[in-house]
């Protein structure tokens, strides 16, 4: 985490160099030193190198060039699940959905296991770019998909209530799982398929056995419903 730190500090001082030189190096020997940094490496020190190619444009020929030898690799069968999910977090990082959907196409001909092994880490990328004839084939019984948001967010809130840690985390765990339902119910829509948006927004609602989470739950599914962050801030009335 030094070397990460040591970037993002670098970064604000403007020597953009040296800040590649200590992403560059996170990301490729991060792992070696401790495994448990996979998720940081994949989210936050991505996150900072997407911000860092933005006004750096060496950062974003570096990151690019990362990308282009994880695709390289997949493209010839020689790629795995590892290579995969580092092409879909620099993707994700730079905002690039159908970078990703494109991928998972060509992925579909020449490694078809490996891209229906990776289905569930594509879709918001899918979904994100706007794909809803795809997003709608890769997720055949969304009932299911929505009970495994349903599942995750019954984990996360007992692990917090186990840890005692600070109570606004509950509410972004929940709009995080209003997010993931509302993406699908979004692809439902655009097929048409409103009785399953109506009947699936119910469910749920319903999937959350913990009354006062669940009571929660439904509030924010409804339409038009602000954010946690939002509730309590007054909303400008018109002229």
């Amino acid at each position: 985490m030094e070397r990460l730190v040591a970037a993002r500090e670098l970064a604000d001082q403007g020597q953009y160099d040296a800040a590649l030189q200590e992403l560059t190096w996170f990301h490729e020997h991060a792992l070696e030193e401790d495994p448990s940094l996979a998720g940081v490496r994949r989210s936050y020190a991505l996150a900072d190198w997407a911000v860092l190619a933005e006004a750096h444009p060496p950062a974003d020929a570096a990151l690019e060039a990362v990308r282009e030898r994880g695709t390289a690799l997949l493209l010839a069968g020689q790629g795995n699940r590892d290579h995969l999910l580092d092409v879909v977090s620099i993707d994700h990082a730079r905002d690039q959905p159908a970078r990703t959907r494109d991928l998972f196409l060509q992925l579909e001909k020449v490694a078809p296991a490996l891209a229906a092994s990776c289905i569930r880490v594509v879709l918001p990328q899918v979904i994100a770019a706007g794909d809803a004839a795809l997003a709608e084939r890769l997720m055949p019984n969304p009932e299911e998909n929505i009970r495994q948001h349903a599942d995750y967010l019954m984990d996360a809130f007992r692990e917090r209530r186990k840890r005692f840690t600070s109570a606004p985390s509950i509410p972004a765990e929940i709009h995080n799982y209003v997010q993931d339902v509302n993406a699908i119910l979004d692809v439902l829509a655009a097929r048409g398929r409103h009785a399953d948006v109506h009947r699936l927004r119910q469910l749920a609602a319903d999937a959350i056995p913990a009354t006062t989470l669940r009571r929660e739950v439904r509030a924010a599914l409804v339409p038009g419903a602000p954010a946690w962050y939002e509730r309590g801030v007054p909303r400008r009335r018109n002229a």
